[in-house]
Formats: C-alpha cells, sequence, structure tokens
C-alpha cells in the first residue's frame, strides 16, 4: 500500500513542480491504488475514469488531499526536491550518468539555472558534446558529474546561491 501512495506522492509532486504529467499516468495510478487497498473517497472515482478524462486532474487533486500527502510549499520547492532525489540518485548509481544527467539538465532549466549548479552544469555539457575523438576521456567527464552530485548533496539543501 505505501508503493501506490509513494507513486501517488511522486506524481502530485511532479504536477506542482511542471512536469507533464497526463491524465492516463493519473488514473493508472489510481487503478493500482485500489488494487493495493489504498481508500480515499475519490480515488475510486479517478481509477474509474477513461485515460483522456479531463477531469483527472481535478480528482487527482482531491485524493491528494484526501491522503495527506505532504506536498512542498510551491513549484520552486518541488523542483529543488526533486532536484536532490535525481542527483541522490546519480551518486547511489540507481541510474546511469546519461539518465540522471537528462533529470539534472531538466530540472535545472526548470529553476531558471541557479548558480549553485553552474559546475554540474558544465560537466553535463561537456559529457552531452562528447565525441570519441575528444582528449577528455567520457568516463572522466562522468567521473566529474558524480563529484559534483556528491559536492552538491554534502552541502545545505537547497544549495545557497551567491
Amino acid at each position: 500500500m505505501s508503493s501506490a501512495r509513494g507513486e501517488i506522492a511522486a506524481l502530485a509532486v511532479d504536477r506542482l513542480a511542471g512536469r507533464a504529467v497526463l491524465p492516463d499516468d493519473l488514473v493508472a495510478a489510481a487503478v493500482r491504488a485500489v488494487v493495493a487497498g489504498l481508500d480515499s473517497p475519490t480515488l475510486p472515482m479517478l481509477a474509474g475514469l477513461g485515460r483522456d478524462d479531463t477531469t483527472a486532474p481535478d480528482l487527482f487533486a482531491q485524493v491528494v488531499a484526501e491522503l495527506g500527502i505532504e506536498m512542498p510549499a510551491d513549484a520552486a520547492s518541488a523542483r529543488w526536491q526533486l532536484l536532490g532525489a535525481a542527483l541522490a540518485a546519480l551518486a547511489r548509481g540507481d541510474v546511469s550518468v546519461n539518465e540522471g544527467a537528462t533529470a539534472v539538465w531538466e530540472l535545472d532549466a526548470r529553476l531558471g539555472h541557479p548558480e549553485a549548479l553552474t559546475e554540474v552544469r558544465r560537466w553535463i555539457a561537456m559529457l552531452d558534446s562528447w565525441i570519441p575523438t575528444d582528449v577528455t576521456p567520457v568516463s572522466f567527464c562522468e567521473d566529474q558529474i558524480l563529484q559534483q552530485a556528491r559536492e552538491l548533496l554534502a552541502g545545505s539543501w537547497p544549495p545557497v546561491t551567491r
């Protein structure tokens, strides 16, 4: 049941952060939550909607409230939360460097390219433009991205931009 609740919470944070979450994603998560035994007054209604039902986002917001899911204060806080999770997944090796870098790049853009992310952004750009004839090995770029992720996570969160 907690994984179904976690999926709903993750979708809610994605929506708040401005990521594309389709009505179908919301309905599918609701179906999995009902099957898992999660309960709220609106959850069965959401689970019963069609794939492209335009009422899904409003019902989803009701479900999130009914389940008492704690949400970040605003879109920027949601983006920093997602960025922290993406950096942590990178640092732990849960995702490939390319996959993690893609998520970091997207969230960096959504945050307006904060100064605190300058170094990781620089190494991601180098990795993205790397070609086999480059003097710098691709593994060096990847190692630098991992190092930057660890350094960012070791400091205050979200990082203070001076």
